[in-house]
């Protein structure tokens, strides 16, 4: 009898542990000196290549790396075995097979860390990327457009999402396409945008690495959903009008919120995310209507609701506090006549909210123009 009560006692322990078992944040146990690596132009007939990535382990338990999981067979990872302790670093090596044929890559590694006897409660995401060529091009190939001097592939690129109070950058690759030095300068950008090029002045008929760093802090507003950022370029001393576009999405941040709140957070449910307005005159007003209900165990808030500009004016003033339990109204009046087009109309609202459950959610507006 006294065996059963002493192994209940044990099992009731190791139960008890489990349950109250810890998951720790990334910003909490484990830094990274990049989270990209972007291999720029390589040529197929150079063969595999290879980069690394170091991480430091910034918290206060040793840590160690499960296992490292690569998007595609072309890509293999190595990484630092043993644990790690608290101010040391370690490494992952990845080498891109780089024998499928010209074309852009951009893969993921996927790292499990764990952290003393838990672990991260969400795995990290690493990115390497280029473009693979056949043959060398040179400079005004790879670099289509241009903000004077300077070449780019592209004027307008996406950051993706951002967390609010979360400061995010990324990289794109730039050239001098003239025949002399190149100083690049911001002549000016959007509130929460920074752009800085190394090297800087950049070589004769080089190329160069330009950074964009968003920081939803510096906006001076609390802003979510899409956002849109410019920025203007001083090149030699000389303001140029063409600009840089870098669009992102802000959405609400959860990593400080415990297992308990998150559990106990709002849960929007929508009684019906299509409205269907049926057929119209070109020009017509439209007001679509949404019921939002909270099946969670706190209040819900709705950040912000939005359409395309100049398209859909939201009528419910933002933001949008649902008790657990109620619901909410949330009105949005379709304006045909500014549509560039008609015939069938999908336009797409998109919604944030404070849930960790769904963050995002979008609501549709349908029907036809004539």
């Amino acid at each position: 009898m006294k065996r059963i009560v002493v192994l209940f006692s044990v099992l009731f322990s190791c139960l008890t542990a489990v349950s109250a078992q810890e998951y720790y944040k990334e910003a909490d146990v484990i830094r990274f000196d990049k989270k990209v690596h972007d291999f720029g132009d390589v040529m197929i007939a150079e063969g595999p290549v290879s980069c690394l990535f170091t991480f430091t382990n910034i918290g206060t338990q040793p840590i160690v790396v499960h296992n490292v999981i690569s998007s595609c067979g072309c890509t293999t990872p190595e990484w630092t075995r043993e644990p790690v302790r608290p101010g040391a670093t370690g490494t992952i090596q990845a080498t891109f097979s780089n024998d499928q044929g010209p074309y852009p890559f951009d893969k993921t590694l996927t790292v499990y860390v764990g952290v003393g006897a838990s672990s991260l409660d969400r795995p990290v995401v690493l990115r390497l990327r280029g473009v693979a060529h056949e043959k060398k091009k040179d400079l005004d190939e790879l670099f289509a457009v241009s903000i004077g001097n300077l070449g780019l592939r592209k004027t307008e690129t996406s950051i993706g999402y951002i967390d609010q109070g979360v400061v995010k950058s990324d990289q794109m690759q730039v050239a001098n396409l003239s025949r002399s030095e190149l100083t690049v300068e911001t002549a000016w950008a959007t509130p929460g945008l920074t752009v800085t090029v190394t090297p800087n002045p950049i070589p004769a008929r080089s190329m160069a690495r330009l950074t964009y760093t968003v920081n939803p802090a510096e906006m001076g507003r609390t802003a979510w959903g899409k956002q849109r950022f410019e920025a203007a370029f001083r090149l030699n001393g000389r303001e140029e009008t063409d600009k840089l576009t870098i669009t992102s999405v802000i959405k609400d941040n959860f990593d400080r919120l415990s297992k308990t709140e998150i559990e106990r957070a709002g849960v929007p449910v929508i009684d019906r995310s299509y409205y269907e307005f049926g057929e119209v005159k070109k020009g017509a007003q439209v007001t679509a209507s949404y019921i939002v209900r909270n099946k969670g165990k706190n209040p819900l808030v709705i950040h912000q609701v939005e359409g395309q500009a100049g398209v859909s004016t939201v009528l419910t003033p933002m933001p949008v506090t649902v008790k657990p339990g109620g619901k909410a109204e949330v009105k949005v009046r379709l304006d045909s006549g500014a549509l560039d087009y008609a015939g069938e109309v999908i336009e797409v609202l998109t919604v944030i909210t404070d849930a960790p459950s769904k963050p995002i959610l979008n609501l549709f507006i349908t029907g036809n123009v004539k």
